[in-house]
């Protein structure tokens, strides 16, 4: 379950540490507590007039934690909370969480925690709510957080009412009840908490716990965002470039995400670096601030961001013209995954820019922006390999890569794909008779599909096998045939094959015991004889 979001306050304890991830505000924002009951007033007067010292409170004990003085606040707080004073309890419990003047210990800071939520602290409900959710000094138990932060979201708590509203709406440790979900956090936004403002505005965007309404999504983002929240700040940018939910407005999207940028979202920062490197209808590009801010997401990681500054200066906008520095800016950003930094670095490889000239390497980024889903990346992998200048793994990883290409329209790939197969590649026949069979624009090719499938399918060809075993099942381009069907789904299945062995099995649901038989002792014969082959 994933709902509690980062940085809420200045005062938080992170998910990402295993220990909070609620808001707390400092020690002087609160409203202090009363002294232990009992204890007499600082500096009063004896029955002889000498001074009296008195049990310290819990404004020296806040004033030692602002100054920093860990150690003394702690010293003050040990007393009154165990004196029974809820709020020394509840911070006793928050600086044992922290490790601030002491070892951390989650164990006993949820047992103060525990203290102070029994005697109705808001604040305490809150965090042992969170420590039950993430398991952190006491057993995991998501029923007991959401108790918790219901009994706190009652007292008001705005962030406990957030939790509690996205529990309900996820049905986690309590029923599932969107009306419920969405009343909670509609009270916690209507409390000014940006966090539940965006989250509102998200089920409005999605539809996920409200009717959708963009319109009302874009309010809620818009209140999130003007209370500063940077992934609101992020998102009403967006959505102000798209007019979702919004009237278009590129000038404001870009002051949103300007505030998002300042306030250290990657995202944020390469989105708007992007913007001013494209520049747009309304406005010319302006290299030097999209140097500026791609490089502060690419110093951060942002693979986006990353591939864009190897674009800058692979083509010398906003920096000096540097081949080199721009494969060492693609090369981090493929390693993240970026495909179209993976095209752009074999590309480079290829011709021999910033880079040893290298097809082998070429090949190498150029296959790993295919699988990343890059078309050109996947375009030059097939020409090289119809070009003889990059080597395929096999004949499979060759036909797959080529027929790729001739799916986009590339006739050369075509023709290599029908060169081999008619050369005798079973996977080649495999591929082209795919192609042939996606063309549903000439349904005369039907039968030479089904042709090509058998050949490869007889060959070996476990991808020929499984298409086929479908078009008997169908019917398609053949009389219906379950037990043809059964039979080479049943031969793919021994690779392992995950879509076989569910074909197969589906297929055997509609069969008759004699058909699965017959199908069974077809298939081990097929298997038999092709072993006796080989």
């Amino acid at each position: 379950m994933k709902f509690v979001r980062n940085a809420l306050g200045p005062a938080i304890l992170a998910l990402s540490a295993t220990v909070l991830s609620v808001p707390h505000p400092s020690f002087a924002q609160e409203q202090a507590k009363p002294a232990v009951s009992g204890a007499a007033p600082q500096n009063s007067q004896g029955s002889e007039g000498t001074s009296v010292e008195t049990a310290p409170t819990m404004q020296q004990s806040e004033a030692a934690y602002a100054a920093g003085d860990y150690a003394k606040a702690l010293e003050i707080l040990k007393p009154l909370a165990d004196a029974g004073d809820a709020l020394a309890q509840y911070r006793l419990g928050y600086m044992l969480a922290l490790g601030q003047g002491t070892e951390k210990d989650l164990k006993a800071a949820s047992g103060w925690m525990r203290k102070a939520a029994d005697q109705g602290d808001a604040s305490a409900l809150l965090q042992l709510g969170v420590f039950h959710l993430q398991g952190s000094g006491v057993d995991r138990n998501e029923a007991e957080a959401a108790t918790l932060f219901k009994l706190a979201a009652e007292k008001g708590n705005a962030t406990a009412q957030l939790f509690i509203g996205q529990m309900y709406l996820a049905g986690a440790g309590i029923e599932k009840n969107e009306v419920a979900g969405l009343t909670w956090i509609m009270s916690s936004a209507r409390a000014g908490n940006a966090e539940a403002q965006f989250e509102l505005g998200r089920i409005y965007a999605t539809g996920q716990g409200a009717t959708k309404d963009t319109k009302e999504a874009g309010k809620w983002f818009e209140l999130a965002a003007e209370n500063g929240l940077a992934i609101a700040q992020y998102t009403l940018a967006s959505n102000l470039i798209a007019g979702t939910g919004v009237a278009r407005d590129e000038a404001k999207a870009l002051e949103w995400y300007r505030k998002a940028a300042e306030a250290g979202m990657p995202a944020a920062q390469r989105d708007l670096g992007g913007h001013y490197l494209t520049g747009s209808a309304e406005r010319q590009p302006d290299y030097a601030l999209a140097y500026e801010w791609t490089k502060k997401a690419a110093d951060a990681g942002d693979a986006g961001a990353l591939s864009n500054l190897g674009y800058m200066y692979y083509s010398g906008k906003g920096v000096p013209q540097d081949d080199k520095l721009a494969a060492e800016a693609y090369e981090k950003a493929a390693g993240k995954g970026m495909a179209r930094s993976a095209a752009a670095l074999g590309a480079l490889y290829e011709a021999g820019r910033g880079v040893e000239k290298s097809d082998e390497k070429a090949a190498e980024w150029y296959r790993k922006g295919g699988l990343g889903g890059d078309k050109q990346a996947v375009a030059r992998l097939a020409a090289m390999i119809v070009e003889g200048s990059a080597v395929p793994a096999d004949d499979a990883d060759g036909a797959l890569w080529v027929a790729m290409a001739a799916g986009e329209g590339n006739a050369d790939a075509l023709k290599w794909l029908e060169a081999r197969a008619g050369a005798g590649s079973a996977p080649a026949k495999a591929r082209l008779a795919a192609l042939i069979d996606a063309d549903t624009k000439d349904p005369a090719n039907d039968a030479r599909a089904v042709a090509l499938y058998h050949e490869a399918a007889e060959a070996g060809d476990a991808l020929a096998q499984l298409e086929l075993a479908k078009k008997y099942a169908a019917g398609d381009g053949m009389g219906q045939d379950y037990v043809a069907a059964h039979q080479w789904a049943n031969i793919a299945a021994t690779d392992g094959n995950e879509a076989a062995v569910k074909m197969r099995d589906n297929l055997s649901k509609l069969m008759t015991r004699e058909q699965i038989a017959d199908a069974q002792k077809k298939a081990r014969e097929w298997i038999a004889k092709t072993r006796d082959k080989g």
